[in-house]
């Protein structure tokens, strides 16, 4: 079992939040308590997620996705996925999340 590190970076207006590890039913929930707290200090609009570095997402994973991504609307922001490895790309095509995500190559674009 991989630990999960998260790394949270401000630039150009976003909060880019770059991901490491697997984000399974064992690291879901500190996961999503972490973001949406740092969601909501953030004054800026744009949430990036920059998945580069994580390799598996389970359900619970992708349950915690979906409740951030509930948590941005409802606080006005956007929130985006970046850099995902194929085959977490996939789970997201697999489960039609890819057409609830707004998701991008690199957190530059967003």
């Amino acid at each position: 079992m991989t630990k999960l590190n998260m790394d949270f970076l401000e630039e150009d207006g976003k909060l880019i939040i770059v991901v490491k590890g697997d984000i399974d039913a064992y690291h879901s929930a500190d996961f999503k308590k972490a973001v949406r707290e740092k969601m909501q200090e953030f004054s800026g609009t744009k949430v990036v997620l920059d998945l580069s570095n994580v390799s598996y997402i389970d359900s619970a994973g992708l349950g915690s996705l979906v409740a951030m991504l509930k948590d941005a609307r409802n606080s006005g922001k956007s929130f985006l996925l970046a850099s995902l490895k194929p085959n977490v790309k996939r789970i997201f095509e697999m489960t039609r999340l890819d057409k609830v995500f707004r998701i991008v190559d690199t957190p530059e674009e967003a």
